[in-house]
This record gives structure tokens, sequence and C-alpha cells, in this order.
């Protein structure tokens, strides 16, 4: 179980300051709002909010996720592991009630919270003006763009300015296309060949099409690109092409527009965990904490539009 600091107000409040205060990051705690400064200016929770009644008296929240996207969430021995699953079952613990999972497509998160099929979503999920529009979001980290390669660098790839003139996979309807489409645009304006972009239905296929050596780089999502390229059973295979990530942006648990009051005590807990520092040892655990809210943007990482 990790560790966790004494919950004095003072002590949330100072480390609420140094981390809203830092200048040049992108702190979004909640959907809707511009990546800007004014960010940092919304009050943070020094404590936890009480769950609303009728969810107490229930004992448990069901939060909706894929389920299957390591390191963020996937199946485990006894029920499910990953970052999204231990963020999860922190808030569990702070609002004492137990989690329970329903496994959803990615599609179908937002219509399962409008229709209170379930009391939360999580996953990759981008906050984006368009989606915050429908649905409310309490943001803990963030998502990027990385490319996957063969093991050995057969292409020399060490960031996006090295497509092209070659053959790259992403997964149709992410937007990694937009990311492609622009480094495209740039080989042109300097003469040099074009990147052949080639869209998948699902990301093993893309994966499949580097490990074949039909596509050069596989544009997926930062986290889960790094666990493949790490993990024992596949890092004999793949690799990540360079270090540089793209379209950062952040992501969040959504809950329904009219679930207010749900809203607050989930964005308390994630508030008193950040404070507390409990989130950024959740996202070391994983190896992603570059990807923390307030982590520090190098040239690359100031593209947005990342997350699925």
């Amino acid at each position: 179980m990790l560790h966790r600091s004494s919950r004095l107000v003072a002590a949330l409040a100072g480390a609420l300051a140094l981390t809203l205060g830092l200048s040049g990051c992108v702190v979004l705690r909640e959907g809707g709002t511009e990546p800007a400064q004014s960010a940092g200016a919304q009050q943070a929770y020094t404590e936890v909010v009480p769950l609303p009644e009728s969810v107490k008296e229930r004992g448990y929240l069901v939060f909706g996720s894929q389920l299957a996207s390591p390191p963020m969430n996937f199946p485990a021995d006894k029920g499910y592991q990953g970052i999204n699953v231990d963020v999860v079952e922190e808030i569990g613990n702070l609002l004492g009630v137990e989690i329970r999972w329903k496994q959803l497509p990615f599609a179908g998160l937002i219509p399962a919270v409008k229709s209170k099929q379930i009391d939360a979503g999580i996953d990759l999920i981008g906050d984006t003006q368009e989606r915050a529009q429908v649905v409310d979001f309490s943001n803990y980290m963030n998502q990027a763009t990385s490319p996957l390669v063969q093991r050995g660098n057969p292409h020399g790839i060490e960031s996006a300015a090295d497509l092209c003139g070659l053959s790259i996979a992403i997964v149709r309807g992410g937007v990694q296309l937009e990311l492609a489409e622009d480094e495209n645009d740039k080989c042109l304006q300097e003469g040099k060949k074009p990147i052949e972009i080639n869209q998948f239905s699902a990301p093993g296929d893309a994966r499949l099409s580097v490990q074949a050596g039909r596509t050069a780089a596989f544009l997926g999502n930062t986290p889960v690109m790094r666990y493949i390229a790490e993990n024992k059973a596949t890092s004999k295979v793949f690799e990540m092409g360079g270090e540089a990530t793209y379209q950062r942006q952040p992501i969040g648990i959504i809950t329904a527009k009219d679930r207010r009051d749900l809203k607050q005590s989930i964005q308390s807990a994630l508030d008193v965990m950040q404070a507390e520092g409990t989130v950024d040892e959740l996202l070391a655990k994983w190896e992603i904490q570059d990807l923390a809210l307030d982590a520090p943007q190098d040239e690359a990482n100031e593209e947005t539009g990342a997350g699925q």
C-alpha cells in the first residue's frame, strides 16, 4: 500500500500552490477550459467532498473502461491493474466506497455516463472542448503520441521529423492522423519524400505491420507504446523511436453533466491526491511521471491534440 502523508490543510494548500504556480506548464484540473494560465486560478479542494447520499448508501461506484490498454488498465490475476485502476482505487479509498468495474468499448463510455449505466468513465479520454460540452472532466494526467519501431530501429527514427519517405501506421479515427499529416506537409515543404500513412482499424493490426516490416513506425498513445517497448513479452520485438512526445493533452475521469455533486467528490479526491503526491507516486510506479499535469514540456510537447 502506498504511504500517504498527513492531510494537514496547510500542507495541502502549500503543495497545491506550488503545483499550480509552475510557469510554462499546462495544468487542467477540470474540462472545458483552455490550456492557459487561467487554469491555475481555479480553486483546488483542500479536503474531500463527501459523495452524494444515494451513492454513500449504495456503498460503491461503478467505473466504465475498456480495461484492455496496458499500462492504463488491463486484466490481472484477480481483477484489473494499471495506472487508471490505481488512481480510481485510491479515489474509492478517500471517498470510503468500493469500486466496481464495467468493461465497455471506448466509444460507449460517454453514452454510458450520460445514460447512468455507469457513474464515471476512465480511459485514455482526451479532454477536448467538444467532449466537455456533454460530460464533465476531472483530469489527472496528460496523454501524448510517440513512435513505436522495430527493435534495432532499422530506419533510424528518433523523432517525427525522421518519418519522411517512410510508411507509417496509425489507428483509424485517432488524433495521430493530424500529426502524421502535419509532418508530411513539412516533408514536402522541405523537398523530401512524402510519408505513406496507413490507417488500421485496431492497434494490434498497426503493431503487426511494424513487426512484419510493412511499416516503419506506429504512431500511438505514449504510455501504451512505452509499455510495449519495455514489457518482457514484446521488448525483443519493439522499441521507442526516440524519446520525444507529441500532441500532449490532459485526460480525465468523465461524469454526467447533471451529476455535479458526484463530479465534485471525485475532483476533491484527485486534488487531495495531487497535493499529497499520491498521483506522482502512481505515475512513477508505472514510469510515466513525465506525463504529470504539471510536468515541464519540451519543444515537441508544445503541440496539442493528443488522446483518443
